[in-house]
């Protein structure tokens, strides 16, 4: 049975991108030399530029090839999220499970 993208749950298509990115350098490099070339301000624009849907509209092909097939892609939204922590290095720290204000 092959799972196409409009059967498979999200939580199926993020496990095959994340084990894509773990078991393949080569596709984790690309995927954030193409997270780097997104350029959206949020604050300042309403919509999402042209430029940066193209990127995302690449990342999301190149994804869907490491998957073979099963991923419907990513949210501007979610393309930003992905920028944040893989690009900028950037995690919310509150969640953090060492952070000290946690320690009881």
């Amino acid at each position: 049975m092959n799972i196409t993208p409009h059967t498979a749950d999200h939580h199926t298509q993020l496990r095959a991108l994340y084990l894509s990115l773990l078991t393949r350098q080569e596709n984790f490099d690309e995927f954030k030399q193409l997270l780097a070339l997104y350029q959206v301000e949020p604050c300042t624009c309403d919509a999402e530029p042209n430029e940066a849907a193209e990127v995302r509209c690449r990342l999301n092909e190149r994804i869907r090839d490491w998957t073979d097939g099963c991923f419907d892609g990513l949210s501007a939204a979610q393309v930003l999220q992905w920028r944040a922590i893989v690009v900028e290095e950037r995690l919310n720290v509150s969640l953090s499970p060492w952070k000290e204000s946690n320690v009881y």
